[in-house]
């Protein structure tokens, strides 16, 4: 039951779950429903890079075939870290993969979410700072 092909299909359809649509062009994550369903992810994710990686493959192939919203990748990767579901390494993961399956979007993706690592990395040295 941990599959990529199934992690790909929960994380698609959590994450569908969890959008809103404000007018034709506003989109936003409606926070409650990913903690609402933070358990089930945590389930079959176990803490396990590899698969919390095929998550975000599957968030970043959502976000494609939505037009890439302005912003939506970034509340989406905000809340998947606030709630521990996807962690920094999986992140850093995500965000180097060459993986030539998974380009499609991806610069764009990448553009979008230049701030959450940016922020990510500067957490990360004041914790090593402390």
């Amino acid at each position: 039951m941990s599959s990529p092909t199934f992690l790909r299909a929960l994380m698609t359809a959590v994450c569908k779950a969890a959008i809103i649509i404000a007018d034709c062009s506003t989109f936003r994550v409606d926070t409650a429903v990913i903690k609402q369903r933070v358990p089930i992810l945590l389930k079959y994710l176990d803490s396990d890079t590899e698969k919390e990686l095929q998550a975000l493959y599957a968030l970043q192939a959502s976000i494609v075939k939505l037009d890439q919203p302005a912003n939506l990748l970034r509340m989406f990767f905000d809340c998947l870290y606030d709630e521990e579901v996807i962690s920094e390494d999986a992140f850093y993961k995500w965000e180097s993969s060459k993986d030539p399956a998974e380009q499609n979007g991806k610069g764009v993706a990448l553009k979008s979410v230049t701030a959450f690592f940016t922020w990510l990395r500067e957490a990360e040295e004041e914790s090593e700072d402390n």
